[in-house]
């Protein structure tokens, strides 16, 4: 092995490893400042793209606080639904109350109206129960003297009955309200 570097030494000079050395400096110089500059431009980049993002989050922010604004009026506004709508059921509860209350007049005050027509009526069906034994006794009376042939009393009878049956109708009409 010791040949083989020895071979090596004598063909390669201090001078061109010296040489070579500074070649390879030279190309890694190349590379490192090459690199450097690749950095700078990415570099660069990163601080333009940043600046967006900025200026992307401060709109963002912007919109969250008008977001935040509007949701909380709109929490405000829900409170005061809320609170009219609790308002409404009170008055909903009340005026049921009340209802049920004025239904039970109206049924009272329905049921005594009743009492009071069916009370009329009956006494109309009294009074209506004589004056039809009053037109029976008249008519008998007419018919006795139909039957003696009496015939100028006819026409007075037929009149009279006439009149006695108007008379009862209007009556029967007054009471029942309709005169």
């Amino acid at each position: 092995m010791e040949n083989i570097m020895n071979k090596i030494v004598e063909k390669i000079s201090a001078q061109d490893i010296i040489r070579a050395n500074s070649q390879a400096e030279a190309k890694e110089a190349e590379r490192i400042k090459l690199e450097a500059e690749q950095y700078k431009l990415q570099l660069k980049e990163l601080k333009d793209s940043t600046e967006e993002y900025r200026k992307y989050l401060d709109e963002m922010r912007a919109e969250v606080k008008e977001y935040k604004a509007s949701l909380e009026e709109m929490r405000a506004e829900v409170k005061e639904y809320k609170a009219s709508l609790e308002g409404m059921r009170e008055d909903t509860k009340a005026y049921s109350q009340k209802l049920e209350e004025s239904q039970e007049k109206v049924h009272d005050v329905g049921v005594q109206v009743y009492r009071n027509v069916q009370a009329i009526v009956e006494r109309g069906q009294n009074w209506n129960k004589d004056e039809f034994k009053d037109v029976a006794k008249k008519l008998e009376s007419i018919q006795v003297g139909v039957e003696t042939k009496n015939s100028a009393l006819l026409p007075l009878s037929v009149i009279t009955m006439l009149l006695v049956i108007a008379d009862i109708v209007i009556n029967v009409l007054r009471i029942l309200g309709i005169l």
